[in-house]
């Protein structure tokens, strides 16, 4: 049976994105997790500790004396209180995510509920998303991804007869929500086979697999370049090669939309420059906590 290792950073809430952005390369799947712990002391119930873990997950053959010297380095670097490693079975490091996934709401009308949940939404006007992430990178839970929603709203409820692409789809979450808000044809595509799968997945849980193509591949892969709006939450130093290097503008017509996050506020000027620099128009910036996510145009 194989195992994990459950790398958890203990660290002031403020250092934790940074430090999430540096341990992606590290982690399985890119996937970082951030928890934030109610504060004992305190009666108010939104009462939250400053410190915040920030965990990855890496398989048992990777955790050599390099890593653990390279975690100690990052540790060091964002002045983590101490770092916990913990080996986990398979079936631990299968569900070791569930115990911090709810229900919750995004955007303006999306309410979001794990697979194994069956609370229903709290408005009949809600659009409801069911989603199993499993080993892929998208629970909603992330900033990023929120902010993604929020421009995707925007742009699609205003005219939802468009084709899309999503790049980079993990677990499938902002096509589903493309395919409910009314986009009839959206190509999603992931880097990670296990990724593909989840999405593929999800999309049929969520009825809208008529609607979605789902494959694994790169950019170079994408089968079309006429789409209406193409969406991008990766990471700002994944997509800014793909600008600059990739010809990704050149997915879209003239005047298609970009919505791109994954972005740290302290990139943002940087990323602009890179956009402007090929011939794009930043329209518009949004922000949650250290993140901004960018609607631009070709």
């Amino acid at each position: 049976m194989s195992r994990w290792l459950e790398i958890c950073f203990v660290i002031d809430g403020r250092n934790a994105e940074a430090l999430g952005e540096q341990l992606v390369p590290y982690a399985e799947m890119g996937s970082v997790i951030h928890e934030q712990l109610g504060d004992p002391e305190n009666l108010d119930p939104r009462a939250m500790l400053p410190q915040m873990n920030v965990k990855i997950y890496v398989a048992e053959r990777l955790d050599t004396a390099d890593l653990r010297q390279t975690m100690a380095t990052l540790g060091r670097k964002f002045q983590a209180e101490e770092i916990v490693y913990i080996l986990l079975a398979e079936t631990d490091w299968a569900n070791a995510w569930k115990a911090h996934y709810e229900p919750m709401r995004l955007g303006q009308r999306f309410w979001l509920r794990p697979s194994w949940e069956n609370d229903l939404p709290p408005h009949e006007e809600d659009l409801l998303i069911q989603l199993d992430p499993g080993m892929a990178f998208g629970t909603g839970q992330h900033e990023t991804t929120q902010l993604c929603l929020e421009l995707m709203e925007e742009v699609l409820v205003a005219q939802p007869e468009v084709r899309m692409l999503d790049l980079g789809t993990g677990s499938g979450i902002l096509a589903i929500a493309a395919a409910l808000l009314g986009v009839p044809q959206i190509d999603a595509y992931d880097i990670d086979p296990v990724a593909a799968e989840a999405a593929a997945g999800n999309c049929q849980m969520n009825g809208v697999e008529n609607q979605v193509y789902v494959a694994a591949g790169v950019l170079a892969d994408v089968r079309a370049r006429d789409y209406d709006v193409v969406v991008v939450n990766i990471l700002a130093a994944i997509i800014m090669p793909l600008l600059r290097d990739e010809g990704l503008l050149t997915y879209g017509k003239k005047d298609s939309l970009f919505v791109f996050s994954g972005i740290v506020q302290t990139q943002l000027a940087e990323f602009v420059e890179v956009v402007e620099a090929i011939g794009g128009r930043v329209i518009k910036v949004i922000g949650r906590g250290d993140w901004v996510a960018v609607l631009a145009t070709a």
